[in-house]
């Protein structure tokens, strides 16, 4: 409580700063937090600004025993596309936590090191689908089609189709149908992974049957099908986005600007500046950080205005997005 208070004053003292200063103070103040995903938040904010404590307080994290840090933390070395290979996250991926193991895993896909082909052998066996997924993909770095080819016969359809998806990218053929005939199974998860897959397949051929899933379908397939279209250089699905940004579903908008986030659009910049004041913080935060990945300085007045909103990961994603914007 203590420690809360003492960063509530520093924050109130820090409001008459000039901007750069209030923002280096507020992620200074932030990995000192009580809380930590605040902490974590911060940490992220210092390694995207060059400040090198970010990383080591992010590792740290890993070290520690919170659950909810380490998850936390390795979410966050996944989106920073973190990619050094470090004993830490080796031992992360036999952690007895499923979600843990899963975050793990992801971090480890990003890694270009051959000590990474064990790791993702044996995460094929794990009995998470999700950590067997990441692994099948994880394994076509080292065009290993014959272990892939487990993933056709695994017992769920998302992962069969995934690996199905894996061995397309190194040369396997008719994969894309393999990917059609499980899309026979109907469901929002089997037709929202297959259309991803063929999109990052580069199946041009898809594009005709993933558009009819721009209408009269569920939000998560509508906005699967219209990522998969900029997957494939096609922007019919973008005013789907524009619609789903005025969505009353939070997790509607949240998807929406995570797409944005990927695609640098013409029409995502104003997009943007709209959702960076949802009420929803989770929409707020990824609209902030996708402007301060293509728009930086040309925004740097809203994130200065930003870092006065109430919510503190609110503060600390326009404080990053501010000196990013330098």
């Amino acid at each position: 409580m203590k420690n809360k208070l003492i960063f509530i004053i520093i924050l109130l003292i820090s409001c008459g700063l000039p901007p750069k200063q209030k923002a280096i103070s507020i992620l200074q103040q932030g990995v000192k937090d009580e809380s930590i995903i605040i902490q974590v938040n911060a940490a992220k904010g210092l390694k995207q600004t060059g400040d090198a404590q970010g990383i080591k307080t992010l590792y740290e994290t890993l070290k520690a025993k919170d659950k909810n840090g380490i998850a936390a933390a390795l979410a966050v070395l996944y989106d920073l596309e973190e990619n050094t290979f470090s004993p830490v996250l080796v031992k992360l991926v036999d952690h007895n936590d499923p979600l843990i193991r899963s975050e793990a895993y992801k971090v480890i896909s990003l890694i270009d090191d051959e000590r990474c082909l064990e790791i993702f052998i044996k995460g094929i066996n794990d009995k998470v689908a999700k950590i067997r997924r990441t692994s099948f993909l994880g394994l076509k770095r080292f065009r290993k089609k014959r272990t892939i080819m487990k993933g056709l016969r695994d017992i769920d359809p998302l992962t069969r189709i995934v690996a199905a998806q894996a061995l397309g990218s190194i040369g396997q053929q008719d994969m894309e149908n393999f990917i059609r005939k499980e899309m026979v199974i109907q469901t929002i998860d089997i037709w929202k992974q297959g259309i991803i897959s063929l999109a990052e397949m580069g199946d041009t051929s898809a594009i005709p049957f993933i558009k009819e899933s721009l209408v009269d379908a569920p939000w998560e397939l509508r906005l699967a099908a219209a990522e998969a279209l900029l997957i494939l250089n096609n922007q019919d699905g973008v005013d789907v986005l524009k619609q789903g940004l005025q969505s009353n579903n939070p997790f509607t908008r949240v998807k929406v600007v995570q797409i944005l986030k990927k695609f640098n659009l013409p029409e995502g910049s104003q997009l943007l500046k709209e959702a960076v004041k949802d009420e929803y913080i989770n929409v707020s935060i990824v609209a902030i950080e996708a402007l301060a990945k293509y728009k930086a300085k040309e925004h740097q007045t809203l994130f200065a205005e930003m870092m006065g909103a109430p919510n503190p990961l609110v503060k600390i994603a326009a404080a990053t997005a501010y000196l990013q914007s330098e």
